[in-house]
């Protein structure tokens, strides 16, 4: 899996990386140095709200704690090597480093109502879902807390995160729950008051279905948004599209999934990616219509998009259209998600990160 990510390289320091740590365990080894409670706070707040990324420049701490704290700690994020903005400004894919090499991408979304960042959890990802392009990368690592929200401390700057209309979404790299507790510290930390300060309403986890973990999640007292990707509505199709099925089909998703709408109060998204001929029928309407209304749910249909080497196919927008009108009737609520940079390959399905795809040996493969 490459070096230990806990290997310095930002700023060639060695020591603890501070980043990633809550400010209750900052707090710890400040109280264990012999340094007062509220510097741990305002250290706290200078690396996650203000986004400080050396402690020179935390300007309220004395000058000999500060040099004490560089010879003894670090604060290391993904370092953004690269972004790619599409010709619109609707979309912008940010290319990040971690300090093993390995290399992840996220997204920043616009548009008139609301800004999106989605963000990755792992490097590469196990599931082999067949219409998704990071499948073919395999599993590299798990990130680690402060890897996943240092994606938001990057690119938080570019919009305020105090906004409204202002949402994280875990629908990057990697299947969230299959890290799940790196994934869970990294949303507390997240919601901290004392660091980045945002709402739990805001974030929205996505899952292929690990359906264990999404009955763990019900009962953290978090109430994330759930996203769960469906994308078929038979066990035959959609063990086909993704191998994850074999182990917890349909039925059983579906259950947790009501299990997590009642526990927390939420109502759960169904994201359900439309392809050519395969999932895009009358009667697969029927079905998703009806699974939608044993939920407290919404259905969110999406266009595959498509990368080198995928062997599927959109259906032309009128056939989308047409399976959003005979969801309509009889579905809870409908909508059809707009892809947007595409054109940048850094819509859903399509994030590489530069890693080379091994090749699909068959459809369906086993989970790695």
């Amino acid at each position: 899996m490459g070096q230990d990510p806990a290997a310095g390289r930002q700023g060639g320091h060695a020591g603890t990386n501070l980043f990633g740590l809550t400010p209750a365990e900052i707090e710890e080894l400040f109280l264990a140095s012999g340094h007062a409670r509220f510097h741990a706070r305002q250290l706290a707040q200078w690396m996650y709200r203000r986004r400080a990324g050396n402690f020179e420049s935390m300007t309220d701490l004395s000058r000999s704690l500060r040099a004490e704290l560089s010879t003894r700690f670090r604060i290391a994020r993904p370092e953004v090597v690269q972004r790619h903005d599409s010709p619109g400004g609707e979309a912008a894919k940010y290319l990040f480093e971690l300090e093993d090499g390995r290399r992840i991408e996220s997204v920043l979304l616009r548009n008139k109502q609301r800004h999106t960042i989605c963000i990755s959890s792992q490097a590469g990802c196990a599931l082999a879902c067949t219409f998704c392009a990071t499948g073919r990368i395999g599993l590299l690592r798990d990130l680690t807390p402060g890897e996943i929200a240092g994606q938001i401390a990057e690119i938080g700057p570019v919009l305020p995160l105090e906004a409204p209309a202002f949402n994280i979404v875990f629908m990057g790299m990697g299947e969230p729950l299959d890290n799940y507790d790196n994934v869970l510290k990294a949303i507390r930390l997240l919601a901290d008051p004392e660091s980045f300060n945002i709402s739990t309403r805001r974030i929205t986890v996505s899952t292929s279905g690990f359906v264990p973990q999404i009955r763990m999640l019900a009962g953290e007292g978090l109430h994330v948004g759930l996203a769960i990707s469906l994308n078929a509505t038979t066990d035959r199709l959609r063990s086909e599209l993704m191998p994850i099925n074999r182990r917890y089909p349909i039925r059983t998703l579906v259950e947790a999934a009501r299990h997590y709408a009642e526990r927390t109060g939420r109502r759960v998204t169904i994201e359900y990616v439309l392809l050519a001929g395969l999932n895009d029928s009358p009667e697969d309407a029927a079905r998703l219509a009806k699974i939608a209304r044993s939920l407290p749910a919404k259905v969110n249909l999406l266009r595959f998009n498509p990368f080198e080497g995928a062997p599927y196919s959109s259906p032309v927008p009128e056939a989308i259209d047409a399976f959003a009108r005979l969801l309509l009737p009889s579905a809870p609520a409908v909508t059809v998600r707009q892809s947007r940079g595409e054109d940048i390959m850094a819509a859903c399905g399509q994030l590489v990160a530069g890693q080379p795809m091994r090749p699909l040996r068959r459809r369906g493969a086993d989970i790695a």
